[in-house]
């Protein structure tokens, strides 16, 4: 039988890792090489405009033509795919920038759209602005 000091232990043992679980979930991931032009991020499916699944750590390589390589991981394997930017959030959240991508494969455009979430100050959105001018996409 447990002591009341030791149930009030158990207890808050549970609430502080309960707390500790949901702030790493919280937690955007980010990574950005120092030249901006690999990072992570969360990226998060679209379908017909609405969000579809949970965001997904994405990683991201922005080639010199503008073209974006994306991976992410489903399930237990990773799938790699060429994205364009087709626009830039006009109000994203406080502290973000939020770009959407589009999935194309031989030159055509494909179903799939993605949205982007990196922080504001970060290296990378300089980079993705000017990916959005190469390929001719106002903001």
């Amino acid at each position: 039988m447990l002591s009341p000091v030791d149930a009030l232990w158990f207890v808050l043992f549970v609430v502080v890792m309960a707390g500790l679980w949901w702030l790493a979930y919280r937690m955007d991931p980010h990574y950005s090489s120092k030249d901006g032009s690999r990072f992570l991020c969360h990226g998060q499916e679209l379908v017909d405009g609405q969000a579809n699944g949970r965001r997904k750590e994405t990683r991201v390589t922005v080639l010199p033509d503008g073209v974006l390589t994306c991976t992410q991981k489903r399930y237990m394997r990773r799938s790699e795919a060429q994205w364009a930017i087709v626009g830039k959030a006009p109000q994203p959240p406080k502290g973000k920038a939020v770009y959407l991508v589009r999935q194309f494969e031989n030159g055509a455009w494909l179903p799939p759209m993605l949205s982007l979430s990196v922080p504001a100050k970060s290296r990378v959105v300089p980079v993705l602005d000017a990916a959005m001018a190469r390929r001719g996409v106002s903001p």
